[in-house]
């Protein structure tokens, strides 16, 4: 292994709990427009009964382009508000618990004096 590449300090519950969260609420932005494409793929026919739609999708290129299109770009991230604030406080919970409970109920390390 090189000296450059080192072993990370050990973080703080707190440090654990904000970079956890905040790798939640980038992982859920990044992934907001390909959710909400897929949820309104799977809810078209509901739009047609409620005539909020006219025409089936024909894929989600098309989807995409009408989306866009008709709504903006900015409604891809539409309910993502929401979204973050119901995962943030699950992924940091459980990263930063994790280093916890590893320590408490992982295996012991043996002496190296010991043989």
């Amino acid at each position: 292994m090189s000296e450059s590449i080192k072993a990370s300090p050990n973080l703080t519950f707190a440090e654990n709990l904000v970079l956890s969260g905040t790798a939640a609420i980038i992982s859920k932005t990044a992934a907001a427009p390909i959710e909400r494409l897929k949820l309104i793929l799977q809810n078209q026919d509901e739009m047609i009964k409620q005539k909020r739609l006219d025409v089936h999708y024909k894929g989600i290129i098309d989807c995409t382009k009408r989306v866009a299109a008709s709504e903006g770009y900015l409604s891809f991230w539409r309910g993502n508000g929401a979204n973050v604030l119901r995962y943030f406080p699950t992924q940091a919970l459980n990263f930063a618990f994790l280093g916890k409970i590893k320590e408490n109920f992982g295996p012991k390390k043996e002496d190296s004096t010991k043989k």
